[in-house]
């Protein structure tokens, strides 16, 4: 058995024993659950049997638990989710931020609008793709948004004549 084997043999058989007695039962009661023979089961615990990919996955549905939950050594797992779950908040955070300052910007482009101001309507909606262009220059994120939703409008136009068209010629 190679070292890395050996290491996931360990870490399965560590995690399990852990969502084992999460769950106050014996070994022989979780064997039977798993349709699992004891004295495998037990070797499994041990870290001196590895379950087929198989026999893993089937671990896991029962359990309801993700591979990671056993093959990963619970304290790089729970830094690899803390990792993770910071990462996300910051991505929600950083979009928030982008939506309150987006939503101002055209909250007070409509005001304009509303007023006639058609000079300060347009700085307004300038500085929304501002936001969206790098070191003063477009990006392709900003172009292609632009180029997609141009595309959709004229698809969506197009669409709509045909359809009053046929509507009309059928009627």
């Amino acid at each position: 058995m190679s070292l890395v084997r050996k290491q996931d043999a360990a870490n399965i058989g560590k995690n399990l024993k852990a969502y084992r007695l999460d769950l106050g039962i014996t070994q022989k009661k979780l064997a039977d659950k798993l349709n699992m023979n004891y004295q495998n089961y037990s070797k499994m615990e041990r870290g001196i049997y590895t379950p087929s990919l198989e026999k893993l996955l089937e671990i896991c549905d029962t359990l309801e638990l993700t591979p990671n939950d056993l093959l990963l050594d619970g304290h790089e797992y729970e830094e690899f989710k803390k990792e993770i779950f910071s990462e996300m908040d910051e991505n929600f955070l950083d979009l928030m931020r982008e939506m309150k300052v987006v939503e101002e910007l055209r909250a007070k482009a409509l005001k304009a609008q509303k007023e006639g101001n058609k000079k300060l309507e347009e700085q307004y909606l300038t500085d929304i793709v501002g936001i969206y262009m790098v070191d003063g220059k477009g990006s392709w994120e900003a172009a292609d948004a632009l180029y997609y939703n141009r595309l959709d409008k004229l698809i969506r136009n197009t669409s709509s004549n045909v359809l009053k068209a046929l509507v009309k010629k059928v009627g």
